[in-house]
């Protein structure tokens, strides 16, 4: 699986990789994107299986992206890794079409079912 993880920390994008690896979910790639623009033009070119991004992000967030590629006809599998999440934001990413969300920080089995009943 080519798993896409965009977040404008670079340590957050790290601990995402640990966790992937640790929940021992078969990750044969991982591409990294720390704003909006390079996610886009990563899903467009490498097409991931997933995308696991941050809600804030500078200049665009993980919203807009997720709009974005479901404007463009985009089908990929994607989700949140959200340090707050609330209801409204819950009801906002599955309206746009997110496969799923995680709040962070999250345990190790929360992230592993979170992520493996959306595969």
């Amino acid at each position: 699986m080519k798993i896409l993880i965009v977040d404008d920390s670079q340590a957050m994008r790290k601990i995402i990789q640990w966790n992937l690896r640790h929940a021992e979910i078969c990750v044969d790639k991982v591409f990294e994107a720390s704003c909006v623009q390079d996610a886009f033009h990563i899903i467009e070119s490498r097409r991931p299986d997933l995308v696991i991004t941050d809600w804030n992000m500078p200049e665009m967030g993980g919203l807009q992206l997720l709009k974005a590629v479901r404007d463009a006809q985009n089908s990929v599998w994607f989700g949140f890794v959200i340090t707050q999440t609330t209801s409204n934001i819950r009801n906002l990413v599955k309206d746009a079409g997110a496969n799923f969300i995680v709040s962070n920080p999250s345990s190790l089995s929360s992230f592993k079912a979170q992520i493996s009943q959306s595969l």
